[in-house]
């Protein structure tokens, strides 16, 4: 084998090393969750009690996991739609960063608008109570 074939294979090795970790954070944080009174809180909520663009994933995440989809849906409807998009987008992070790549304009202009959206989500969920 070429060094450049062992070079892609030692950088998926380590991209897929990185969502394993992550999904291992992913699972200690679902048990921390179910079975003891700590989870994650949202400070706008209880300052100033609007909820936030991401309010609700956790109780989402949560519903997901039991395959309740319809309640997942109603916790964060944005968030529940562009979740497979936030992982795809989390893979590639980790691809480029073990890559030692960077984001070609195409992506960058895909997540600036995600990144839009997830603002304006963050309103109109305040405006219209969602």
């Amino acid at each position: 084998m070429n060094s450049n074939s062992m070079d892609k294979r030692s950088i998926v090795t380590r991209t897929i090393i990185d969502i394993l970790i992550l999904m291992a954070c992913g699972i200690v944080y679902y048990f921390v969750v179910t079975y003891t009174p700590f989870a994650m809180r949202c400070y706008l909520h209880d300052l100033f009690g609007i909820q936030c663009p991401a309010c609700g994933m956790t109780r989402m995440l949560l519903s997901a996991s039991r395959l309740d989809l319809r309640q997942a849906f109603h916790y964060n409807i944005f968030m529940f739609i562009s979740f497979p998009f936030i992982v795809g987008e989390i893979i590639y992070m980790f691809y480029l960063n073990e890559s030692r790549k960077k984001m070609n304009r195409v992506n960058k202009i895909i997540v600036r608008g995600w990144i839009i959206m997830f603002i304006v989500w963050g309103i109109v969920r305040n405006i219209l109570s969602v």
